[in-house]
This record gives structure tokens, sequence and C-alpha cells, in this order.
């Protein structure tokens, strides 16, 4: 059996309304969020489509900047497509990397916002690939959480989907097969929207 095609998309599109600065430029351990979270996915997949909208020129001059100089065996394996309706919601930005990653088997679907995931949750995350299901999602203690994994079966629901759906709706459709993976993971339930949520993720005691 040949090696399924693992691809990323990652969702860098929107306002950042919430956090007042531009989410995906802001730093994490030195690096921004778009290119933290681009590199920890080239660890497992064999391209990545970060898909922009709000300041496309900015997301697209420092994944430019990071994946054509400094790392240039990485340069094929990233690109960034624009979405012209992010204001839209973020299924439409969804829709919009799918359309460049068709050759895929499985999507690992991630937002801008999780830059703190460790290299290995990603490889453990793909292992839990199991033919037999649609959908892989982490869970921490019952509850779950994101990045999510997806197959190819799915991709057509999106597509056609009006941009008024979202991925919830697609996942709960009762035809998608679906596996909850309990990986151990707090971070899974995080995500940074606000200067507080940050604030709150580095305190001490606190995954």
């Amino acid at each position: 059996m040949s090696k399924p095609i693992i691809n990323g998309l990652l969702i860098s599109a929107g306002l950042s309304g919430r956090m007042g600065q531009f989410k995906p430029l802001m730093f994490y351990k030195g690096k921004s969020f778009v290119v933290t979270i681009v590199e920890k996915l080239l660890t497992v997949c064999e391209r990545v489509v970060v898909v922009t909208g709000f300041q496309k020129y900015k997301i697209g001059s420092i994944i430019n900047s990071q994946f054509s100089i400094l790392n240039s065996q990485f340069h094929k394996r990233v690109n960034c497509i624009y979405n012209p309706n992010y204001e839209h919601g973020m299924f439409t930005s969804l829709q919009t990397g799918l359309t460049e990653l068709k050759d895929s088997d499985w999507i690992i679907y991630h937002f801008v916002d999780q830059p703190f995931h460790q290299e290995k949750f990603y490889s453990e995350l793909i292992s839990q690939i199991d033919d037999s299901k649609d959908w892989i999602q982490p869970c921490y203690n019952g509850k779950e959480g994101h990045p999510v994994l997806f197959k190819k079966k799915i991709f057509e629901k999106i597509l056609t989907a009006d941009q008024a759906s979202s991925l919830r709706m697609i996942r709960d459709d009762g035809d998608t097969k679906k596996k909850n993976w309990e990986c151990g993971y707090s971070q899974i339930l995080k995500d940074f929207d606000t200067p507080e949520d940050m604030q709150s993720f580095f305190l001490p005691n606190l995954s």
C-alpha cells in the first residue's frame, strides 16, 4: 500500500480583531505564528498552503523570506493563496485552500492562533490515520480540539457546500466516519484569541 499524501492547510486570513494585533505576524518563541506553524507542519506534510486575506502581502513577504532564502529546500513545499472572500468567514478560506490541495489523501486543517503545539504532536496525529475513517479529531478529557485531520472523501463536500456552511456541519452530516483520539495534550483546547489568552498560557502550572 502506498504512503498517503498528507498536506497542511493553514488559515491565516482573518482580521485578528479581538487580539488587537495581527496574529499571524505576532511572535511565539522568537518566530512569527505563521512561520512557526508552517515549519512544524513541514515535518509531517509534503506541502503546506497558507490561506491569506487581510494583510496578504505582509504574510506573503515573511513566508517568501523564510522559506525561499533561509530554507530554500522548502521553497516548493510552501505557498500562499489569497481568499478574496475572507471577510465572509473561515469556511470560505477552507474552500479556497482546498482548491490547491486536491491531490492530497489527507489534510491537516490548522488555525494560525495555535503556534504552541510540539513537533511530536503532529507525528502522533498522523500516526492515527485509519483508512476506515474520514475524520480524526484530537481530544483531551473527552473535549474535542484542533487541529483536525480529514480525508479526501470530505473535500468535495466542502468545495460544493454553501459559503454560509461550516466544517462542523459537514463533520456531523451522518455520513462522515469520525475517530476521536485521546491525545493527552491539553493545548488542543486552547488558542490565542486575546492578549489574556496568551498571558494565561504562559502562567506557571498551566499546560
